[in-house]
């Protein structure tokens, strides 16, 4: 028999609107699990992401060009999410700003000299067990930040999230002395990235793992109305 749902007459339901990447639907299912009310968050770079920050309640602070900015408010309105806890900033990160971060996300694209020189500042604010969630991990920019932090002690990678998206989490204090030199390494122009990304074989599991997480937290919802 055929589940139906009744609506109040001259209601609408507000159906919640789809992302531009399927991939990025599984990555804010991510964040959306990760992000505590209360929380103070960061995001290098345009992403539309930045709406489940704000949605889970969390003081986010965006450092990107006005034209993303305005595009990430947009897609704030059209989700019904509230931006008074919305902090924007153009260019690079305000150098007296030491508010600690519990998580942060830096989008693919920035080159890296301004990727890098944001990441010393993000390293810096992040707490103890901090997140950074790094876009497009495989290749160009991200690739040399992944490479990076993977040859950096106080970083480990937890996990990997449609493909290409590397989940890093803050494992001992920050060493400025060490972070410039990994960057300096992964910035060298004669050196190849290698970045991250995930074999056939763990890419397909990961896959039927989210699906059937996802359609857990869809019924769980239905049940919940």
């Amino acid at each position: 028999m055929m589940m139906q749902t009744a609506i109040a007459a001259g209601s609408t339901r507000r159906m919640p609107a789809k992302r531009a990447r399927i991939e990025d639907d599984v990555v804010a299912d991510y964040l959306a699990l990760l992000v505590k009310p209360g929380d103070k968050t960061l995001q290098v770079g345009g992403s539309e992401l930045g709406t489940v920050f704000l949605q889970r309640g969390a003081f986010h602070e965006v450092i990107a060009s006005l034209a993303d900015t305005d595009i990430l408010q947009a897609q704030c309105e059209r989700r019904s999410v509230k931006v008074d806890r919305l902090r924007r900033q153009a260019g690079l990160m305000a150098e007296p700003d030491r508010t600690p971060l519990d998580a942060a996300l830096i989008g693919s694209d920035l080159g890296f000299p301004a990727m890098a020189g944001n990441w010393r500042q993000i390293a810096s604010r992040l707490k103890l067990g901090g997140v950074l969630v790094l876009m497009g991990a495989a290749k160009g920019s991200a690739a040399r930040l992944a490479d990076a932090l993977s040859a950096d002690e106080g970083w480990t990678l937890q996990e990997m999230i449609a493909g290409d998206v590397a989940v890093f989490r803050k494992t001992r204090a920050f060493d400025e002395a060490e972070t410039r030199a990994r960057l300096s390494e992964a910035g060298n122009p004669r050196r190849t990235p290698r970045g991250l990304k995930m074999g056939l074989v763990a890419s397909m599991v990961h896959g039927l793992q989210t699906w059937r997480a996802r359609t857990r937290a869809r019924e769980l919802a239905r049940r919940s109305r």
